[in-house]
């Protein structure tokens, strides 16, 4: 009987300890040293990248946050540009209460995937799945120049010779050609109140969204605007 009084004894006096730690939580900022700061900020920051993986590098934290001081406030300095550099301005309470506001420079790394050549693709040949490997990486910033996703690559076709190994930027891609010259095209010529759909034969080659010239089946020359494979609208 007494060890169970002396259990109820001791879970009661530990539910008042636990009481009193969350109501000293409650009613006291707790202060943030080092590891805490650097970690509050970093949540702040990537807030504005959503879902995205994001590291958060800082360049030169002040030598204050690691001496166990009261964050006020966090705000954005300077957001985040291209490259991913950033300034954070945060607003903190020291020990003796005395307020002030010290600058926090960033980096953002975002995790990203690099596609790379398998082989060699000559130029103006079109790529396909099994000519990509992939590689997991994080880059500065956006990532600029890098494809984000694998359907950026699939379809296009090389600016100029890619070198097996070579990772693959968007100024290395373009968009396949349509028409070809001297292929049959489907003419259709249309406004308003009349569309007509007929055969011609394209002049010169061109991608989605160029115009061409091509030669209707009565030998007539117009000028139209490739919508699609092998098909071309003129609008008068």
């Amino acid at each position: 009987m007494k060890c169970s009084k002396w259990r109820t004894m001791l879970e009661g006096r530990a539910k008042l300890l636990f009481l009193a730690v969350l109501l000293f939580v409650a009613l006291f900022p707790i202060r943030a040293w080092g590891a805490a700061a650097e970690a509050e900020i970093r949540d702040f920051i990537k807030q504005m990248y959503g879902d995205s993986e994001v590291q958060i590098v800082f360049t030169q934290l002040p030598a204050i946050l690691k001496t166990g001081v009261t964050l006020k406030n966090i705000s954005f300095a300077k957001v985040p540009d291209p490259t991913g550099d950033g300034i954070c301005l945060v607003g903190i309470e020291g020990k003796s209460g005395a307020e002030s506001s010290v600058y926090v420079p960033f980096k953002v790394l975002v995790k990203r995937m690099l596609y790379m050549a398998k082989r060699d693709i000559a130029k103006g040949e079109a790529i396909h799945l099994v000519d990509l490997a992939v590689k997991e990486t994080y880059l500065n910033g956006s990532g600029g120049p890098y494809p984000e996703k694998v359907e950026a690559v699939l379809g296009k076709t090389a600016k100029k010779e890619i070198h097996g190994g070579e990772c693959i930027t968007k100024q290395l891609l373009e968009d396949q050609m349509a028409v070809q010259k001297g292929e049959a095209v489907s003419l259709t010529v249309e406004n308003e109140r009349l569309l007509v759909q007929a055969k011609g034969v394209a002049l010169e080659k061109g991608r989605v969204g160029d115009l061409v010239r091509v030669k209707s089946a009565s030998g007539k020359e117009v000028i139209g605007r490739v919508s699609g494979n092998d098909s071309v609208i003129v609008e008068f």
